[in-house]
């Protein structure tokens, strides 16, 4: 794969990330705003703990497979994209590392969310 696609093709996943992380902080500051004007009854928490958990989930898939795409085109990479400074950290990065980082925050605060709704 050219350089150029290569980099086009991370940039984009990158980009998907990205949202998925600045939907999640939209998540938790409109529970929180929820939460603080005391309006909430059973039954709308009940729903928006559903809400949450569908909706966290999904974040969490776009985020886990856009790591997981990254990931993978580090063997996409030619030679000479390999043998720049941007190849050789692209290379070492510890993506394992990543995908439990993304899998704890994508997950866990969704989580935290229906326990902060339902206690």
């Amino acid at each position: 794969m050219e350089s150029s696609e290569l980099r086009a093709w991370v940039d984009h996943r990158a980009t998907m990330l990205w949202v998925s992380m600045k939907c999640l902080a939209l998540m938790v500051v409109g529970v929180a705003v929820a939460l603080s004007l005391d309006g909430l009854g059973d039954d709308s928490k009940l729903a928006l703990s559903i809400a949450v958990g569908a909706v966290g989930f999904f974040l969490w898939f776009c985020s886990f497979g856009a790591v997981m795409d990254i990931a993978a085109m580090r063997s996409d990479m030619d030679e000479s994209l390999r043998n720049t400074a941007f190849g050789s950290q692209f290379s070492k990065a510890p993506f394992p590392a990543y995908i439990a980082l993304t899998t704890i925050v994508m997950l866990g605060a969704p989580v935290m969310l229906i326990w902060m709704l339902n206690a």
